[in-house]
């Protein structure tokens, strides 16, 4: 792959056309690259500033102290770590979080004596920290 990934690299990865290989080297990259995130974030779909509010749950407003774990093999290096989980859906969270998270990737939340399995569905900068949104999933993907 070279050194940043290509537009059409991003676009595949989004939609999930990669190969699991290319897609496996993709995050690893992404993990790493500040620059190529930006440019994903640029048009991940789900990122709120570039897309429509399509969700049609209530929100509730939270603030519940909470650990995430990274599932993905190749992203989850080192232990849980510490965020916030601050929308609540029958659908999804959002958190707050001192990391960038990449699309897509499977996560585990624990919050209020729960533990939640999600993925990543886009994650945003905002001043010195990120907000995230993390679509519940019942069980692992295939």
């Amino acid at each position: 792959m070279a050194p940043h990934a290509s537009k059409r690299d991003l676009e595949e990865y989004v939609d999930g056309l990669l190969s699991d290989e290319d897609s496996s080297s993709l995050r690893t990259h992404l993990d790493g690259c500040a620059e190529c995130q930006r440019r994903l974030a640029e048009f991940t779909p789900g990122v709120p500033e570039h897309d429509p509010e399509r969700r049609t749950e209530t929100r509730a407003l939270v603030h519940f102290p909470g650990r995430l774990k990274l599932l993905d093999p190749v992203t989850s290096t080192g232990p849980p770590h510490q965020v916030e989980v601050i929308e609540i859906s029958s659908g999804g969270l959002k958190i707050r979080t001192e990391r960038s998270l990449i699309p897509k990737t499977l996560v585990q939340i624990r919050y209020e004596g729960k533990a939640v399995l999600g993925e990543v569905r886009y994650c945003i900068r905002v001043g010195a920290e990120y907000h995230a949104g993390i679509e519940l999933k019942e069980e692992f993907p295939e």
